[in-house]
């Protein structure tokens, strides 16, 4: 396939801050010096309804029971996940399992004649960059606040598509990176455009976790 990639900032209306922003921006000029062609385009197929579907799919089978257990090991994570999302999984039942799966074949469709016209898409790891450790336990507004940015971390698996994150550099003492994503069993691809992202830019720098 012709080494075309498409660049989004901003994936289905995602809210990506400034520095997120840059790295894309610089890992597909990364991209270009290396041979590749690369447009940006305003939005992508979409996210937000596959993010809703795999949350369903998920935490919606067993919810209660998956509550159960996590009030009785007093798992924190999964106390905020579960209660987090309550709203958005509970009740489920077979409807919406059939509904989810009927709605996964249309928008994996999409998806996949997306990437007849690209060979692989760069768009946000997270439209932050790296939380504070248990920032999503603190409190709800903090949970929601965690969960909508990692939008695309939630909906691609949805669709059975391949994604890779590379780290282009550091914001301070901050990782920053991109998402490599493709259509699918096209994992080549994405790590045939990660490897020149990776080729074309700072040497990656050890992160010292005690600091």
């Amino acid at each position: 396939m012709q080494k075309r990639a498409a660049l989004c900032l901003n994936p289905d209306g995602l809210e990506t801050v400034g520095e997120v922003k840059a790295a894309i921006a610089d890992a597909g000029k990364r991209l270009e010096r290396a041979g590749w062609k690369v447009q940006e385009i305003a939005t992508t197929p979409p996210l937000r309804e596959p993010a809703e579907h795999q949350t369903k799919l998920w935490l919606g089978d067993g919810y209660e029971a998956q509550l159960e257990a996590a009030e009785r090991e007093g798992d924190g994570g999964a106390l905020a996940c579960l209660r987090g999302n309550r709203s958005k999984v509970f009740p489920f039942d077979a409807a919406a399992f059939s509904r989810a799966l009927t709605r996964r074949a249309t928008l994996t469709r999409q998806w996949l004649e997306f990437f007849e016209k690209y060979a692989v898409l760069l768009m946000p790891v997270s439209a932050e960059l790296p939380f504070p450790d248990g920032l999503d336990r603190k409190d709800d507004a903090s949970f929601a606040r965690v969960w909508r940015a990692q939008l695309t971390q939630i909906a691609i698996p949805f669709m059975g598509l391949p994604g890779l994150t590379v780290s282009t550099g550091l914001v301070g003492r901050i990782p920053v990176g991109v998402q490599v994503v493709s259509g699918r069993y096209r994992e080549d691809l994405c790590l045939a455009a990660g490897e020149a992202i990776e080729a074309g830019g700072t040497p990656p720098a050890p992160i010292d976790p005690v600091s």
